[in-house]
C-alpha cells in the first residue's frame, strides 16, 4: 500500500499530517491502528508496525535515534552501553521514558541533524558519538 511504502521511506514513522498527505484521513488513521497497520506512537505520530524498536521508543519520547544507538541501528560496531541516544529538535518537549532518565541520553543539537524521522544518518551519528565521547557521557540525561 502507498501509505506503508511512503511511510518506510520516513524510517517508519510518520506524522498524522504526512498520513494525510498520502491520501488517509483520521478515521482510516483509526481503523488502521486498531487492525494493527499502523502504531500510535505519541499524538499524532505513527509508526509502521516493524519499525526498530528504539526508533519508536526515541520517537514516544520526541526525537529520533542518533549518536551510538543510530551507529548500532547503521550496523556499525559500537559497544552497547545501554543507554538510548535520541536528538530532540530545538523545541521539543521531552516525554519521560518508562525505563526513567538513567538510561536515555538527550542530544539537543543547534541545527537537525541529516537522516529521517526515525534516525540520523551514519556520518552524523559518527559525529555525535565522537562529541560525546569526549564529554564522557555515560547515559546521564543532557540540559540545553
Amino acid at each position: 500500500m502507498r501509505y506503508e511504502r511512503e511511510t518506510a521511506a520516513l524510517g517508519g514513522i510518520a506524522r498524522r499530517s504526512d498520513l494525510r498527505r498520502m491520501g488517509l484521513d483520521d478515521q482510516t488513521v483509526r481503523i488502521f491502528v486498531a487492525h494493527g497497520g499502523l502504531l500510535r506512537v505519541r499524538q499524532a505520530w505513527y509508526a509502521l508496525p516493524d519499525t526498530h524498536v528504539d526508533a519508536v521508543r526515541a520517537c514516544e519520547i520526541g526525537g529520533r535515534l542518533t549518536c551510538a544507538s543510530a551507529l548500532r541501528f547503521h550496523g556499525e560496531l559500537v559497544a552497547d552501553d545501554g543507554v538510548l541516544h535520541i536528538e530532540m529538535p530545538a523545541n521539543a518537549v521531552s516525554r519521560e521514558p518508562e525505563c526513567g532518565w538513567g538510561s536515555v541520553r538527550l542530544h539537543w543539537p543547534r541545527h537537525p541533524s541529516t537522516g529521517n524521522r526515525a534516525v540520523v544518518d551514519a556520518e552524523a551519528a559518527w559525529r555525535q558519538w565522537e562529541r560525546c565521547v569526549l564529554a564522557g557521557h555515560r547515559g546521564i540525561r543532557s540540559t540545553r
